[in-house]
């Protein structure tokens, strides 16, 4: 499902996707999302060359998202066990094991990597690996229902934005979520 909050382009230039990814049913989840919108709102109508959008599925439907984008940024929960709740994480998609080595998988479950290599093997226009940055959030409740994030997580949304905004080259954005 994809949820096209912002896009910024008034002549076709569109370069960056800020990606929110998670499912805002999950409590902490959706992150992801409410960090994206928080972003689009911020940036409003001032920059042709960045989408901003939501989806809640990863592998093959992002990868098709991604086709044309120089650029992406993608905002998501994760849970490592080895930070606190709301920890911020940054680093490139090229710096993530592929978790599904030695396993088998099917077309409907790979994983963003192995969509990304299946895309450029057919010769989509993707974005080089070096060009793709995830923010993620530190969170445990990712399975639990729930419309609201939790405190921690909640209070890391902030200090996620700026990061994007720091990612983007650009301190619109400061750690007391006020536009500047």
């Amino acid at each position: 499902m994809l949820k096209n909050y912002f896009s910024f382009s008034k002549n076709n230039t569109i370069k960056t996707l800020i990606a929110g990814l998670g499912n805002p049913i999950l409590s902490d989840d959706g992150v992801g999302w409410v960090i994206a919108q928080k972003i689009g709102s911020i940036l409003s109508n001032s920059y042709s060359s960045i989408a901003v959008e939501c989806f809640d599925l990863a592998g093959l439907a992002l990868m098709e998202q991604m086709v044309g984008f120089e650029r992406v940024i993608i905002i998501d929960a994760i849970y490592t066990g080895r930070s606190a709740q709301g920890a911020i994480s940054t680093f490139r998609l090229d710096s993530l094991a592929d978790l599904t080595r030695g396993h088998s998988a099917s077309a409907h479950d790979l994983t963003l990597k192995k969509a990304l290599a299946l895309g450029r093997s057919l010769n989509t226009k993707l974005p080089e690996d070096k060009n793709i940055w995830i923010v993620a959030v530190e969170a445990q409740k990712v399975y639990e229902f729930g419309e609201t994030l939790t405190p921690a997580i909640k209070a890391a949304v902030p200090q996620a934005i700026q990061e994007v905004f720091n990612l983007l080259g650009s301190k619109l954005f400061n750690i007391d979520n006020e536009p500047l």
